[in-house]
C-alpha cells in the first residue's frame, strides 16, 4: 500500500492481495481519522456484499469470485468505524452491488480519503437497526 497526505485528502493505492478495509483501517489508525469520506476505483478478485433489511433489521451476506472491475467505492470513516458500499462488473458487464463487508486487491485499487472536522462517531438508531454516525 502507498499512501500520501495532501492537505485536507489522502491518496491511497492498493496493491494486488491486500485488504481493502485491512487497508483503511490502517490509514485510519496512521492518521489518526476521525472524520472521512471515501471514494475509490480498481479492480476485486473476491468481494463480499451485503444488503439490509430494514424490517427484519439485519444484513444478509454474500462473497463473490472472480474478476470484477470496481465501478463505484465509496463511504465513510469514523473514529469507530468504517462504512463502504461497493459496485462491481464482471467480465459480461453485469453489475451486483451492496455493502462491502470485504474485497481484495486484484490489480490496482485507488482510493480518495476527504477529511472534515466533525467526528462521525456511530451510535444505534433503534428505529433501523443500523448504526448511524451522530452529528
Amino acid at each position: 500500500m502507498d499512501h500520501v497526505r495532501e492537505d485536507d485528502r489522502i491518496v491511497v493505492r492498493l496493491e494486488p492481495g491486500e485488504e481493502v478495509l485491512e487497508s483503511l483501517d490502517a490509514v485510519r489508525e496512521e492518521y489518526d481519522i476521525e472524520n472521512g469520506f471515501l471514494t475509490g476505483i480498481g479492480a476485486v478478485d473476491r468481494v463480499t456484499l451485503g444488503h439490509y433489511d430494514t424490517d427484519a433489521q439485519k444484513y444478509s451476506e454474500e462473497e463473490f469470485a472472480g474478476q470484477f472491475e470496481v465501478t463505484n467505492f465509496s463511504g465513510n470513516i469514523g473514529p469507530d468505524k468504517i462504512h463502504t458500499h461497493i459496485q462491481v462488473a464482471d467480465d459480461s458487464f453485469e453489475a451486483l452491488g451492496g455493502h462491502c463487508s470485504g474485497a481484495r486487491v486484484s490489480g490496482t485499487f485507488e482510493i480518495l480519503v476527504t477529511l472534515g472536522e466533525t467526528p462521525l462517531t456511530h451510535h444505534l438508531d433503534e428505529r433501523t437497526g443500523l448504526d448511524v454516525f451522530d452529528i
